[in-house]
């Protein structure tokens, strides 16, 4: 059982982990411990030989995409700060709660940016400015 401690060492925060609990009843428990170790022999075989470097990772990503601040979003965005608070209480933005003060990622104002965008249309017909009204007989 020393690899299994050995490899939980090397296990980093950012990996993904999976824990399971199986409950088994019977009446031979060395063939069963066995099969698991064969188990756990061939998951442990299949990892890659370089691991990747979550640290590196998570610095580029939080120099890439800093938080802004509730005030800052607002702005970046171009709205008001209560139309951004609005949007966060109806959870069409993600934001997270840090010391009583609402963040936002750039990244995903970015994203609700590009969701806001809308298709092009005409307004008025090519021919005059202002739009005939419907039954008027003009």
């Amino acid at each position: 059982m020393s690899d299994a401690r050995d490899r939980t060492d090397k296990i980093q925060h950012d990996d993904p982990v999976l824990v399971a609990c199986v409950v088994f009843q019977t009446q031979a428990p060395e063939h069963l411990i066995q099969k698991i170790r064969e188990a756990v022999t061939a998951i442990a075989a299949q990892t890659p030989a370089m691991p990747i470097i979550p640290e590196i990772t998570s610095l580029r990503s939080l120099s890439e995409d800093p938080w802004l601040r509730h005030s800052e979003a607002a702005n970046y965005l171009g709205i008001s700060k209560s139309t951004l608070y609005q949007y966060a209480c109806q959870r069409k933005i993600e934001c997270r709660k840090l010391g009583g003060r609402l963040e936002y990622r750039r990244s995903t104002l970015d994203r609700f940016k590009d969701l806001q965008v809308r298709r092009t249309h005409e307004w008025f017909p090519r021919k005059s400015i202002i739009t005939t009204a419907l039954g008027s007989g003009k």
